[in-house]
């Protein structure tokens, strides 16, 4: 992949991390379903962006730095492979 690539996923992966964290206080004022819902797509989100930005050559560390997330939690994303599902059962 090339740098636009390599930058623009490394944006994403900022972008959906600042969404999850934004959001959550938002989605607390609604129902408790609304939050769970609200999180996981948040995080499901996330969870793209961390793949995506594997996908083109942004090594684990840098992504964990982007996103604000453990070493760990990307490598196992990572390690799942496929992204995850959205709530409603279809690709995020």
């Amino acid at each position: 992949m090339n740098d636009l690539d390599t930058l623009s996923a490394r944006r994403t992966v900022r972008r959906a991390a600042r969404r999850l964290a934004e959001d959550a206080p938002k989605l607390a004022v609604g129902s408790a379903d609304a939050y769970r819902t609200g999180l996981a797509t948040r995080a499901a989100e996330l969870r793209r962006a961390v793949l995506a930005a594997w996908l083109t050559g942004v090594p684990e560390h840098v992504i964990a730095a982007d996103g604000g997330l453990s070493p760990a939690v990307v490598h196992a994303w990572i390690s799942a492979g496929a992204p995850p599902t959205d709530r409603a059962g279809g690709p995020g």
